[in-house]
């Protein structure tokens, strides 16, 4: 994990997208927990920004990424499940809240058209799951926005972290491990 930070911090400060080729070869070579983040499966969402989103200076406003982040993990969970929608009361699996949310903005989206929004499940653990995310361009070569977010299950009854189900943490898993 710590291993992951370091690569991640090292292309953020160059401002590059984590890639082999975009880090020194000795710096990914001489970590391997860099090496499968690369090559984790990524959940890839394409969501549309339109004028009305865009503020006074002509870019997207910062709460808005964070809109299509959600829209993504919405996306995810759909997917995951294997349902055509959101419903509390049919999948328990979907009442999660924001635990924590590290974003770092990186070019403005200036005009309307496509992002596209990539998660990559970092860790699960029993009532919870961080995934990395970033937020590009529709065709990828412009890094917008990314980070870390974490999600919380709650109990819809008692309102506290709660398991994930068998199945949908099996799920989480095998989308995991590709």
């Amino acid at each position: 994990m710590r291993e992951k930070r370091q690569a991640r911090r090292f292309c953020a400060i160059n401002n590059q997208l984590p890639s082999f080729n975009s880090c020194p070869p000795n710096f990914v070579s001489s970590t391997p927990a860099f090496r499968s983040f690369i090559v984790s499966r990524t959940y890839t969402h394409t969501a549309s920004v339109y004028f009305d989103e865009l503020d006074a200076l002509g870019v997207l406003h910062h709460t808005r990424y964070f809109l299509h982040l959600e829209r993504a993990q919405q996306a995810f969970f759909q997917d995951l499940l294997g349902v055509p929608d959101f419903n509390a009361d049919r999948d328990e699996d979907i009442y999660v809240v924001v635990h924590g949310l590290e974003a770092r903005f990186r070019e403005p989206v200036r005009k309307p058209g496509e992002l596209t929004v990539h998660y990559t499940i970092e860790r699960i653990r029993a009532s919870g799951v961080t995934m990395h995310f970033r937020i590009t361009s529709g065709e990828g070569e412009t890094l917008h926005c990314d980070g870390t977010r974490t999600l919380c299950k709650l109990s819809g009854e008692t309102h506290q972290p709660a398991p994930w189900s068998e199945p949908f943490r099996a799920a989480m898993e095998a989308w995991q491990a590709g």
